[in-house]
């Protein structure tokens, strides 16, 4: 959220964590949230958001593209994403050391990265794949009929003004800034 925020106030994406890393920039952020704290509905579970959309309770909302995806597109709900300002994540595997199948999990991050894989999962679910590689194709969802690149969130036109979610910087500051977030939210 606190992203979010400091994007609404007209923190350029690319400029976020810098701004964030301050504490003038918390406090931007925290009170660029008081203005609508009062309307906000908060949820803590994916699937959430698409049901106060679908009941009425919100006109709008942040959510995993995937749960809006299979909402508009497998149950015909009339749910638009907005990519502008999206906030994404880049996911990773692992092999712990000493994993008794280590070669078997490597041939499986090897399919599972290459550009077959990643092409094979956005036929299913709309979680953009990471290699550009795997767009080169015109994409279609397994229903046989629905084009996913302007689904996906790493379809060229949708990163415009992203932000990458920096791992790194809540590493270090998560803790601090829960904290103060719901300090923040737990404040009338």
């Amino acid at each position: 959220m606190l992203e979010f925020a400091l994007m609404a106030d007209g923190v350029p994406a690319a400029e976020v964590y810098d701004v964030l890393g301050t504490p003038e920039g918390v406090d931007r952020a925290l009170a660029k949230l008081d203005t609508i704290k009062s309307e906000v509905v908060w949820w803590e579970a994916g699937a959430q958001p698409p049901q106060l959309l679908a009941d009425g309770e919100v006109v709008m909302t942040t959510a995993y593209n995937g749960r809006i995806f299979n909402a508009a597109i497998g149950e015909g709900k009339p749910f638009q994403i907005v990519w502008d300002g999206q906030i994404y994540e880049n996911e990773m595997y692992v092999i712990p050391k000493g994993a008794p199948n280590a070669d078997a999990a490597l041939e499986f991050i090897k399919y599972a990265t290459s550009t077959e894989g990643l092409r094979a999962q956005a036929q299913h679910i709309s979680y953009g794949p990471a290699r550009k590689s795997s767009m080169l194709e015109e994409l279609v969802f397994n229903d046989g009929k629905t084009v996913m690149a302007p689904h996906l969130p790493t379809a060229p036109e949708n990163l415009t003004n992203a932000l990458e979610s920096n791992f790194e910087f809540w590493v270090d500051r998560d803790a601090e800034l829960n904290e103060r977030f719901n300090a923040w939210l737990a404040a009338n």
